[in-house]
Order: structure tokens, then sequence, then C-alpha cells
């Protein structure tokens, strides 16, 4: 008796079987994405909050003014 080539699987469905039909997610999952989703996005809101409240507690920002040259003369 020959002996089979390679690797045999008995466990490989025949030529043109359909595979298991769409599996749907589970609502909870579904519920999970949308609470990070939404964590993710108040987050980002309170980041941006704390950024301005940042911005307005630092010191006005002055026009710039001629300076005074330092050590090796004139620049350009």
């Amino acid at each position: 008796m020959p002996r089979a080539r390679g690797v045999v699987s008995t466990d490989v469905p025949p030529r043109g079987a359909r595979g298991p039909a769409a599996v749907r997610p589970e609502s909870g999952v579904v519920v999970l994405d949308v609470v990070f989703l939404a964590v993710t996005v108040a987050i980002f809101a309170l980041v941006a909050l704390v950024a301005k409240g940042v911005e307005k507690m630092g010191p006005e920002a002055r026009p710039s003014s001629a300076r005074p040259t330092g050590r090796g003369g004139e620049r350009s």
C-alpha cells in the first residue's frame, strides 16, 4: 500500500461546502464598544478643556521688541 504524502487531515470539509453562518456579536459586546467610544471622546474633551484653562492662566502674550545685542556685535 503506498504511503500518503504530505499532511492528511480528516477535518477539511469537502469542496463547495459552506462554512458556518456569519456570527453576529452579542449585544453586550456592542454596548462595550459604544461605551469605549464615548469614554474616549470624553477624555479628549477633558484634555482640551484643561489645555484651554492652562492657556488662560499664563501671562498675556506681548509683541516682541528689539532686544539688545550681546557679545559678538550686530546680527542680521
